[in-house]
């Protein structure tokens, strides 16, 4: 019996979709999402990281 596994999109595939979702965002939302990044991306990242070296052996 074959396995069954869940389809998790690729880092092309997201990047597309993440450049569309941008196009579709007015001026005035484009710059709240920026704003965001920038304060909250750090944490974020840091996060991230520490997350994958724990997976890590």
């Amino acid at each position: 019996m074959a396995r069954l596994r869940k389809l998790r999109p690729g880092p092309i595939a997201v990047t597309v979709a993440l450049y569309d979702l941008w196009k579709r965002l007015t001026p005035q939302q484009r710059r709240q999402v920026m704003a965001m990044a920038r304060r909250h991306g750090p944490t974020v990242a840091a996060k991230v990281t520490k997350l994958s070296r724990r997976r890590r052996p």
